[in-house]
């Protein structure tokens, strides 16, 4: 539960949940296995946090979410390039669009500005975006117009310059 409150933003959280209480559905004898309140009560973030590690531990192996985890932690592009985050990318053709949210935790706007300097160092296509968002990590999941607005020029833009004409992307 602790790392899903990385895909939210404080603000968001602070916006969803507040400091709001719910009566505890829980019995206070179930207390130990449950994690349920000793007073009746939970907060509704408290509630929310549950229903998501139980949703999520239903939907995904918790091995498979581990091996997941590792690789991201363990992953540096730059390791085979004596720390050179631009050298993997010399000479390639491929244009990037890097966004980012300004409250995700879980790939911070420092970590996107990064990269976008290391594409513009390899000499490479590049455009960078950072969102105004309270939304967290999750933004890229919502409806966030900014992010579709950003997506459609970039596709745009993108067959336009292969010579395909304006696709209209929606």
């Amino acid at each position: 539960m602790m790392a899903h409150i990385t895909y939210l933003s404080e603000e968001a959280l602070t916006q969803k949940f507040g400091r709001r209480t719910r009566r505890d559905a829980v019995p206070s004898a179930e207390v130990s296995a449950t994690g349920a309140s000793l007073f009746g009560e939970i907060f509704e973030v408290e509630s929310y946090l549950r229903h998501q590690g139980s949703s999520f531990v239903r939907r995904f192996d918790a091995n498979s979410y581990l091996t997941i985890t590792r690789a991201l932690d363990y992953f540096d592009l730059s390791a085979d390039y004596d720390g050179d985050l631009s050298a993997p990318f010399r000479n390639c053709a491929t244009r990037f669009c890097i966004i980012s949210f300004t409250s995700d935790w879980l790939f911070p706007t420092s970590q996107s500005r990064l990269l976008a300097r290391a594409l513009n160092k390899a000499g490479v296509n590049v455009s960078f975006v950072e969102i105004e968002s309270d939304r967290g990590h999750d933004a890229f999941l919502l409806d966030e117009p900014d992010l579709e607005r950003t997506m459609r020029g970039f596709i745009n833009g993108a067959a336009e310059q292969a010579g395909l004409g304006n696709t209209h992307a929606s």
